[in-house]
């Protein structure tokens, strides 16, 4: 091929490539907006200790409703279509309702997430709570009956943090007040 024609040639090509690339780019963004299905969902993420869940989700009209199998409450979605709950219980069995039966995805199931595990500060604010509940615990053993230290109520939900705070702060005390237990 000729120079002169390569060079006609690549300036037609280039001149259609912009003139329709534009028209391309304009028309690309309408057929994906008509084709892309949006999508809601929605996320139950429980507190590492176990006092209470956050519930999450986006992509969703108003009105909406949320239930946990036993009772049913508004659902307050922003502009955007997102909401935040935060619930002080254990369940992680949520679903989220539509309150008109023109709305899409008239129930959505929510997805359980694992827990965020705690951050150092946490932690170490946990162990300050427990050693001074143990401590606590550990003069009132020792005012009782120096023959047997305090016990931690397992019971409760707290952290190993607290835990551990609290057996140390609870053996101090009471060491410190029965000197001669074992």
């Amino acid at each position: 091929m000729h120079r002169r024609n390569r060079n006609t040639l690549l300036c037609g090509v280039l001149a259609s490539c912009v003139a329709l690339g534009g028209a391309a780019a304009v028309a690309a963004p309408a057929a994906a907006a008509t084709t892309a299905v949006p999508t809601a969902s929605c996320t139950v993420t429980p507190d590492p200790g176990g006092k209470f869940v956050v519930i999450t989700g986006e992509g969703f009209t108003p009105p909406r409703n949320l239930n946990d199998g036993q009772s049913t409450e508004p659902l307050n979605i922003d502009a955007n279509g997102n909401f935040r709950v935060q619930r002080f219980q254990k369940n992680v069995d949520y679903t989220v309702l539509a309150v008109a039966e023109d709305q899409n995805f008239i129930f959505v199931n929510c997805k359980k997430a694992e827990p965020k595990s705690p951050s150092p500060t946490n932690n170490r604010q946990d162990y300050r709570n427990g050693y001074k509940d143990g401590a606590t615990a550990g003069v009132k053993a020792s005012k009782e009956d120096c023959d047997s230290p305090p016990a931690p109520d397992k019971s409760q939900t707290h952290s190993d943090s607290y835990w551990k705070g609290w057996t140390a702060g609870a053996k101090l005390s009471f060491e410190k007040y029965c000197p001669d237990a074992d």
